[in-house]
């Protein structure tokens, strides 16, 4: 992994903060639950190892936990199900079979 500029760490912070924003406005508890776990993770890779990785594999850790500090797999999955579903659920022909079924049409 290559070493971020100053540049790239702004537009990476602000970006990790904006997710977060957006996250809690849509109360997606499971994209906070993995970005506060990103940022452990790179937090914690700044002194993992004790001291006996070399200065080149720490800082390698070190950007790898960096460039996944968005990384959101399982909320991105959960968010994509759930757009299907809305989708399919608005479909005009299944909203008023339902509302037959009902009988409040």
């Amino acid at each position: 992994m290559k070493n971020p500029t100053l540049k790239q760490k702004v537009a990476q912070y602000e970006a990790f903060l904006h997710k977060i924003n957006m996250a809690v406005c849509c109360m997606d508890n499971l994209a906070i639950q993995e970005l506060v776990q990103n940022a452990d993770a790179w937090s914690y890779s700044h002194r993992s190892g004790n001291g006996e990785l070399s200065d080149k594999r720490q800082q390698e850790l070190i950007n790898a936990k960096f460039w996944n500090l968005l990384y959101t797999p399982k909320a991105d999955k959960t968010r994509e199900e759930r757009r299907k579903r809305r989708a399919e659920n608005s479909d005009p022909e299944i909203i008023n079979k339902v509302l037959r079924e009902e009988g409040l049409i």
